[in-house]
């Protein structure tokens, strides 16, 4: 196989999945507390293939992993009391049945326990309990749960040093990987806001058609050099 199809595949493959990372990004562009995610390649020691024609050496490379953006989304203004945003750094602890995880995601509701839990039902640790029945729920600055002027229970915000490092769940949770996560001492918390996807649409758009342009340039030079090997065995077989 020629370079031109050597080349030409290999830059297709990769940027496929910069096209799924970019899709992915834009369909959660209304997720509270998603962060978005750029592909990271890297170029292979080892060389896949080489081609008959010079040159012989080709480098290639690979999507290697994603690498997320943790700035800090707008925060937006709900006015439901058990909405929480994280201004700055920091996870909320989750309680799930496999284990604890972390979230950006300050949606918060409550069960018929009284319970503080996500949209999908999982405990915040705390763990926090209020009375159904009791007075107004106010959440200071610092984590604070309060009703009835009396202290419920305190939201447990961590920190990660290297929050790159935390892997997805789904549900938009995360899970630690070899990092502990460290209590967060000097966290600041806005009740009655959600942070929203820190995803920047126009970027991501653009993003997409510069994706689709250079997909189809290559398309074009691989069936280019099609055509060019094409007429080339048809001259060799008409000098035989």
């Amino acid at each position: 196989m020629d370079n031109a199809f050597l080349v030409g595949l290999s830059s297709q493959q990769v940027l496929q999945k910069r096209m799924d990372v970019t899709a992915n990004n834009l369909a959660n562009m209304t997720t509270a507390g998603f962060k978005a995610e750029r592909l990271v390649m890297r170029e292979l020691s080892e060389k896949p293939a080489q081609a008959a024609d010079k040159p012989q050496e080709i480098d290639f490379v690979d999507a290697w992993t994603l690498q997320r953006d943790f700035a800090t989304g707008n925060l937006d203004r709900t006015g439901n009391p058990l909405d929480v945003a994280i201004e700055g750094e920091g996870f909320f602890s989750i309680q799930t049945p496999q284990g604890t995880a972390y979230t950006r995601d300050g949606r918060f509701t409550m069960n018929a326990q009284g319970q503080l839990v996500t949209k999908s039902g999982n405990p915040v640790l705390g763990p926090i309990s209020v009375n159904p029945d009791g007075g107004n729920v106010a959440i200071t600055k610092d984590g604070k749960v309060m009703q009835d002027n009396a202290t419920v229970g305190t939201l447990n915000v961590v920190k990660f040093s290297h929050p790159g490092a935390l892997e997805k769940m789904g549900d938009n949770l995360w899970k630690q990987t070899d990092e502990a996560p460290a209590q967060a001492t000097d966290v600041r918390l806005a009740q009655g806001f959600v942070e929203s996807s820190n995803v920047n649409a126009v970027a991501e758009i653009t993003q997409m058609i510069d994706i689709s342009r250079t997909y189809e340039s290559i398309s074009r030079m691989i069936d280019q050099a099609d055509q060019l090997r094409g007429a080339s065995i048809d001259k060799l077989t008409r000098v035989t």
